[in-house]
């Protein structure tokens, strides 16, 4: 497995957000949790959203987000899948 293994977000032909395939697996399951839990809290908000209280981009900001910060944890989960395998 190559140390450094681009992120699936990355834009084409960028390979800038990396996760370190040697990092421990505590550390790796932290941020796994941590970008999962951020998504969760973002799509609560979304949820309690009103369809007057907010700007019409919020909607999608809110969405990219969740969508970035949910592909990033399945990343970083896949990683750790791998070192134990």
């Amino acid at each position: 497995m190559t140390h450094y293994l681009p992120q699936t977000d990355n834009p084409v032909g960028s390979t800038v957000l990396l996760i370190d395939s040697l990092a421990s697996a505590p550390a790796l399951l932290a941020c796994a949790e941590q970008r999962i839990q951020a998504a969760k809290n973002l799509l609560r908000c979304l949820a309690l959203m009103s369809a007057r209280s907010h700007d019409p981009h919020d909607l999608s900001a809110v969405c990219e987000a969740s969508s970035l910060l949910l592909q990033q944890g399945c990343d970083v989960l896949q990683v750790l899948a791998l070192q134990h395998a």
